[in-house]
């Protein structure tokens, strides 16, 4: 089987999933990649999709959408009504051509706007999609719930990211005496709501004995700005570290960290999240839809209010260490539900049954 992607990431989930597929023998190529200049490759796309379904190619596996923003879009809206007709005619050229497209539904919506009506550029993509990936019941319902409804689908849950060194050798959270450890890592975006968070660590009652580290990068010069201000509001008990952290570095940030707080404002799923889970760490997260599904065991959950997290946040603090364990324990549990193996393995039978039924994998468009 011959396999087209799009786009390339620098995350985990492509890496891990395609290194089993490649096992199988499958052939995975990357599109979107014929020169330097990201616009000009999504220009180039039908062009270079028709040249790939020439030598063989039937599928093609789209994760995300963000690579059609076109530079000076905030200014001119008329580019994203450019880009999204280009991205609908790249999708009718697929399907002239008869190529199935797999979508893994990793945001139900772009976390930040791409296309004019980011809801009517995801109806179509769905539209056009033979097989619709999700990661749980959650997110099919979110897409339904503004017309987008899929001819077919499969629910895989999103598979571990684990440790870089063994799992029994990370540090017990709550082992230590001293603070208990908050951590936020991965890429500073509003949507993630850190403003939230230091805003709730700030309100933090001066007898709790806690410290707060953010770690990641944040491409928003502005809201880094605010987040440091933020930040100094804590004085000793918050660090904030904006800048890349590398693979070796994270497993040791989650080791040392009692507790993960990821404080979403909106979210269908997350790296983050299994990131945390994999290396058996507390979360503290909102009561959002996309998180539903997560065990209660190894969660704690607010209303989504800053007030709400810095009561999640005092909670966790005071928690015994033996609570924080049990947290921990199924944390791990529920990170090792499926193997990566397991999910190329359905996703394969899947992508197998397009090709012996002719009726559901020719969408309409």
């Amino acid at each position: 089987m011959k396999l087209l992607v799009f786009p390339r990431n620098d995350g985990p989930y492509q890496r891990l999933l395609y290194a089993q597929m490649r096992q199988r023998g499958v052939q995975v190529r990357y599109l979107g990649e014929v020169t330097r200049s990201q616009t000009l490759n999504v220009l180039l796309l039908p062009l270079e999709t028709v040249r790939w379904r020439l030598r063989g190619a039937r599928f093609i596996h789209i994760h995300w959408v963000y690579v059609f923003m076109l530079p000076g879009a905030t200014k001119f809206p008329v580019l994203r009504w450019s880009a999204q007709l280009w991205f609908v005619l790249w999708l009718y050229t697929c399907r002239l051509l008869a190529m199935h497209i797999v979508w893994t539904a990793h945001n139900v919506l772009p976390h930040e706007r791409v296309f004019a009506d980011d809801a009517r550029a995801r109806r179509a993509l769905v539209k056009a999609t033979a097989l619709l990936v999700a990661h749980s019941s959650s997110a099919l319902d979110e897409l339904a719930a503004f017309g987008a409804v899929p001819g077919y689908s499969t629910i895989i849950q999103h598979g571990p990211i684990e440790p870089t060194r063994p799992a029994e050798s990370l540090r017990v959270p709550g082992s230590d005496e001293g603070p208990r450890r908050f951590l936020f890592l991965g890429r500073v975006q509003e949507y993630k709501g850190v403003e939230g968070l230091l805003n709730s660590f700030a309100a933090l009652p001066s007898e709790v004995n806690a410290q707060l580290l953010v770690a990641g990068q944040c491409g928003d010069p502005s809201l880094e700005g605010r987040l440091r201000r933020l930040a100094e509001m804590s004085g000793e008990r918050v660090e904030v570290r904006f800048e890349y952290i590398p693979d070796e570095e994270v497993t040791h940030l989650l080791s040392v960290a009692d507790v993960v707080v990821l404080p979403y404002r909106r979210i269908t799923t997350s790296g983050s999240v299994m990131l945390a889970l994999s290396h058996g760490r507390p979360l503290i997260v909102p009561r959002l839809p996309g998180l539903a599904e997560l065990p209660d065991e190894a969660v704690c959950r607010y209303d989504g209010s800053d007030k709400g997290l810095t009561e999640a946040i005092i909670i966790l603090s005071e928690v015994d260490k033996g609570s924080l364990e049990a947290m921990s324990a199924a944390a791990l549990k529920y990170s090792s539900g499926i193997t990566w193996w397991e999910m190329a393995e359905i996703m394969l039978t899947e992508m197998n049954s397009l090709l012996s039924n002719k009726r559901r994998a020719m969408p309409s468009l």
